[in-house]
């Protein structure tokens, strides 16, 4: 599982701006303000948490043809 406290988030998005800035960084328009990536963070938050509830579900009825 992927640690996603504040802190280990933090550290994650340091390194990857700082491998970026390495390699000339060009930006290609993605909106990288606080509000911006919390708010994709939260997505895909709520994405695992389906996939993992859908991953535990059970199917109650049959289909008939």
């Amino acid at each position: 599982m992927v640690d996603m406290s504040r802190k280990a988030v933090t550290a994650r998005l340091r390194v990857m701006a700082r491998m970026l800035e390495e390699r000339g960084f060009i930006s290609k328009g993605v909106d990288m303000s606080r509000a911006a990536v919390t708010g994709r963070l939260q997505t895909m938050a709520a994405l695992s948490s389906m996939c993992q509830r859908l991953g535990r579900a059970t199917v109650v009825g049959r289909i008939s043809q």
